[in-house]
């Protein structure tokens, strides 16, 4: 990581929040003012609250009790879904469009959040918010390394190789463990650090839950690519869908479900997070 020249930039209230949540004495009030000093996030949050989703449909009017109503976990997932998504890239390269990356990641968080749903995972909206971050390593090496990573996607698509492969080849490291570092510079949540740094290779010394929740990742991500959902560097998939659903517990009739969900579901919640509007 010391030569990666372009890190993307987290908007300063993610990072404000992020803090907050790793605050065992934090309180509704403390997040909720933290929200309200940015007005698209404040009006997302406000917006989601009201959202059928919740049940409490036009009954929301503050932040704090929006906070309160939703808890902290549906506020810190929903918070960090909305802003890195917003992240500013210095020296975006071509090689990975912002607007197809986002629109993969997102396809992967709503994948993984309706496999969630159909297996019993406790919270699903975490799922949302590591789908959107599990990729964000390639922005990082990309930026960083545009000629050498242009080298990478070309030598996947040759290879028919997922992209993390070539990348050990040509710069030395993978996607996931430059993402894992991102992700504990920013003391993000931990299970969704296990996602962005092992959602293509689950260990077995992670919990049940956080390889439970990684595998979940894995799976949406492989779906996405089948559907051709967004595009984050290549298309490739190195196992079976079918053994990943095993692994998961997910059904035929569920995955079913899900995969003819997908493209309507990201369509929809492409707007709520602005992608493909100008940043």
């Amino acid at each position: 990581m010391k030569k990666a020249r372009n890190i993307p930039v987290l908007p300063q209230v993610s990072s404000k929040l992020l803090a907050v949540f790793n605050d065992s004495g934090a309180e509704a009030k403390d997040v909720g003012k933290i929200i309200e000093s940015d007005q698209s996030l404040a009006a997302q949050v406000l917006k989601q609250a009201n959202s059928p989703f919740y049940g409490f449909s036009g009954r929301i009017a503050s932040l704090k009790h929006a906070v309160v109503l939703m808890g902290f976990s549906a506020i810190k997932n929903l918070a960090i879904s909305f802003s890195v998504t917003k992240m500013s890239r210095t020296g975006a390269s071509t090689i990975l469009s912002s607007e197809k990356f986002w629109e993969h990641s997102l396809g992967v968080g709503v994948g993984a959040r309706a496999i969630g749903k159909e297996i019993g995972y406790p919270c699903p909206e975490e799922l949302l918010a590591a789908g959107l971050v599990h990729d964000t390593g390639k922005l990082i090496l990309s930026d960083s390394f545009p000629k050498e990573y242009q080298k990478v996607v070309k030598e996947a698509e040759e290879r028919r190789e997922e992209l993390y492969q070539p990348e050990k080849r040509v710069l030395g490291g993978s996607h996931d463990d430059v993402g894992g570092w991102f992700t504990r510079k920013h003391r993000f949540p931990d299970v969704l650090m296990a996602c962005v740094q092992y959602h293509h290779t689950p260990r077995s010394e992670l919990s049940d839950a956080f390889n439970n929740a990684v595998k979940i990742i894995h799976l949406a991500d492989q779906l996405c690519k089948l559907q051709g959902i967004g595009w984050a560097g290549g298309n490739v998939c190195s196992e079976t869908v079918e053994n990943t659903c095993n692994q998961v517990g997910l059904t035929d009739e569920a995955r079913k479900r899900v995969t003819e969900s997908l493209i309507a579901e990201v369509a929809a919640t492409k707007e709520f997070y602005g992608i493909g509007t100008a940043h």
